[in-house]
């Protein structure tokens, strides 16, 4: 009975927690994204992950010292990975599985927090934002430090606010534990101590009910509080050092510099007080110096700026206090050059939704802060939360991920507001100077919001512009590439330097072989996937010159698997044979493989387990025809290369060190037909398990040069 009374009166809750599993489910299903073919943060915390995991050598970044927690526990899961004799692919599906899990456990926990700090209503209104907003959602994709950090920071803030209702130590010794994690994560978070001393101050500041703020001065009810404060303080201070202090001395014992956790801040200040086109040449200076005298460095760089111009962190405060209030979604849908590889088409009707329930939570959020009802004490150590936040996204610059902390805070407050929306005018009819703060602010607020951007225009131009789409996609998909490209052309009409769309039109233009003109459409440096189709247009139209550049980066940069991208989408040039490598002059025809690497005079790829070569032929496969591939596998693998051509059975090759040329007979089930499949599948070998100076995070198994049809 009591498990029955319990699921009907927590099934709203219940609900949210299957609607939040589900849409992160789906999320990943349809995220092209993976952080070993990335060169921003999430690549870096991949590489050092998977080093970590595979030899237990933890290393720094290359030109910064970063907050270590969150690498720790990628690379736990990619260690699992690697015990099951799995790819680390298969450990970064791990990661995101438990990223996902953490994601659904939220759910729950901010239903506790607004629970315990207001009531049931605003718990289950939290929980909701947190179970369906879009930002959220996609969290659990990506392998950045935030998923992690906004756990470990609820959980740290659920614990205080237990201790702060029990009085019982247990929790706030939990609190301090999980703080010191949060710290290893995102280093603001150590801020939290000296947070945390207003919200001890007045939570001990003497009642008037207890009789002694009647009786005694300010300055005696200032030394009670102050006393009953010092044990709660120290208790919390010790519980956070014992986890962060470890991290410490590692630094002094590296480095000789007393680094608590990272050297970000200095080094971000220095890099953002001057201009963006400058930043790759000052991070390059950075790394000429030795990795323990950088944080030293660009704090001097600072001191220097700032002594000349003390006022400059603050120049661009309005302009960026002002780009904090758009609708995020709508501004990367359809104000954005580029989707950026993320499948913003897929999840519109989430993300749109999402800005408007961004929309409603921050201006709820808002007004719940300053409303006098939900004055009490822990609302000092959230307010100067949120106001540092802000003042370093200000003083920094504005990036989506840093606001995460911020919107979740205020849609704490939010679920509040609306919970307690009948009551609130009324609750400020005798507060006359809190009710024209609250007032004011909201409109101030809703004023940003809507005079940010012409939304109505740019929502306008942008469904006519996904209608058009839509409409080529489906041209496309039957084979229609004329009405095909005469959609793309509207598309681009109406909104003519979105970058989707140049790559829509191009590809259906390189479809009808009309490579030169798809090529005129591109502008290589629009996007990474435009330098790639570019790239292989101009190697289809004979420019290998221009052709190298492009594709050479392309897989690195990417952060996606670029070949099973260009082998999915980008029509190619028909070809009898294929040379591996060569500076990427393969993309396009080839997938699951390493990048482009030379062996004397002959360049070739590792096969990274499971592999794709994709000809289409200038000439049908006839009857008696073979392929003849040239390999290599100079490294113990457990197991043959088996290789299908076509559906037909694997065929087992076991090649040795010294390239070779090995022949298949094309089955005779395949004759008349204008393509070559090739499968490929080998066990693989890690070269940083077996030699621990290696850098190498590759699963390699066998090299192949080339592969060709003899008729």
């Amino acid at each position: 009975m009591k498990v029955v009374y319990t699921l009907r009166r927590h099934w709203v809750l219940l609900l949210l927690l299957l609607i939040a599993l589900a849409l992160r489910i789906w999320y990943l299903t349809i995220n092209p994204l993976w952080p070993q073919f990335s060169n921003a943060d999430d690549g870096d915390y991949f590489q050092r992950a998977l080093r970590f995991a595979v030899t237990g050598q933890y290393v720094d970044d290359s030109w910064l010292i970063r907050p270590p927690f969150h690498v720790w526990v990628f690379a736990a899961w990619l260690k699992l990975a690697l015990l099951l004799n799995q790819a680390p692919s298969f450990g970064v599906r791990l990661i995101q599985g438990f990223q996902t899990v953490l994601g659904v456990l939220m759910v729950p926990l901010c239903y506790a927090l607004a629970t315990r700090l207001f009531n049931r209503r605003a718990g289950l209104l939290f929980a909701g934002f947190w179970a369906v907003w879009f930002p959220f959602v996609e969290l659990p994709a990506t392998l950045f430090s935030e998923p992690i950090y906004l756990f470990l920071f609820t959980l740290h803030l659920w614990l205080l606010l237990r201790f702060d209702q029990t009085g019982r130590y247990r929790d706030l010794v939990l609190s301090g534990l999980v703080l010191g994690m949060a710290a290893l994560t995102r280093s603001p978070a150590l801020y939290a101590l000296v947070f945390a001393v207003p919200w001890l101050l007045l939570r001990n500041w003497p009642r008037p009910e207890r009789g002694l703020a009647e009786k005694l001065a300010r300055s005696q009810l200032a030394r009670i509080a102050l006393r009953s404060s010092v044990v709660p303080f120290a208790v919390l201070a010790v519980c956070t050092l014992i986890i962060v202090l470890p991290w410490t001395a590692r630094n002094w014992i590296v480095y000789q510099r007393f680094i608590p956790i990272d050297t970000l801040g200095p080094i971000n200040l220095w890099l953002d007080l001057g201009s963006p086109d400058q930043r790759n040449a000052k991070i390059e200076e950075l790394r000429q110096l030795p990795q323990a005298d950088r944080q030293a460095y660009a704090s001097a760089r600072v001191r220097e700026i700032l002594s000349a111009e003390p006022l400059r962190p603050f120049r661009n405060v309005w302009p960026t206090f002002l780009h904090i209030w758009k609708a995020q979604f709508v501004e990367d849908f359809w104000v954005k050059r580029s989707f950026f590889t993320r499948p913003l088409r897929e999840a519109a009707p989430l993300g749109l939704f999402g800005d408007l329930l961004w929309l409603v939570a921050s201006l709820a959020g808002v007004i719940g802060l300053l409303h006098p009802a939900t004055d009490r004490a822990f609302k000092a150590l959230l307010g100067l939360w949120l106001l540092y936040s802000f003042a370093t996204v200000l003083v920094f610059h504005v990036e989506p991920r840093y606001l995460l902390s911020i919107w979740l805070l205020l849609g704490l407050y939010a679920g509040w507001t609306l919970s307690y929306a009948p009551r609130l005018g009324a609750s400020l009819r005798d507060l006359h100077w809190r009710g024209a703060i609250v007032y004011s602010t909201a409109i101030i607020l809703a004023a940003l919001f809507l005079t940010y951007r012409n939304y109505p225009e740019i929502i306008g131009r942008g469904v006519q512009r996904e209608l058009y789409v839509w409409r080529g996609d489906q041209a496309s998909a039957r084979g229609d590439y004329q009405a095909a490209e005469r959609e793309y052309r509207a598309a681009l009409k109406v909104d003519p330097e979105f970058v989707e769309s140049e790559l829509s039109l191009a590809l259906t233009l390189a479809a009808q072989g009309r490579r030169s003109e798809a090529l005129a459409v591109l502008s290589s440096n629009d996007s990474r996937r435009s330098g790639l189709v570019a790239g292989v247009l101009s190697r289809a139209v004979g420019d290998e010159s221009h052709a190298r550049p492009l594709l050479n980066p392309a897989e690195e940069r990417a952060g996606e698997d670029a070949q099973r991208w260009a082998l999915d989408y980008v029509p190619v040039e028909p070809r009898e044979s294929l040379v591996l490598g060569d500076d990427a002059l393969d993309l396009g025809y080839v997938a699951g493989f390493a990048g482009s690497e030379r062996s004397g005079d002959l360049t070739f790829r590792w096969l990274l387990g499971d592999g794709e070569i994709v000809l289409p032929l200038e000439q049908p496969l006839a009857a008696g025809n073979t392929v003849s591939m040239v390999l290599a596998a100079p490294i113990p693998l457990d197991g043959p290369l088996q290789i299908s051509v076509g559906n037909a059975p694997a065929a087992v090759l076991r090649p040795d060190a010294q390239w070779r040329v090995y022949r298949l007979s094309v089955p005779p089930a395949l004759a008349g037909q204008r393509q070559l499949r090739l499968r490929l599948h080998a066990p693989t070998y890690l070269p940083m398990r077996a030699d621990p100076a290696s850098a190498d995070p590759r699963p390699l198994s066998v090299m192949v040069h080339s592969v060709a049809v003899e008729r």
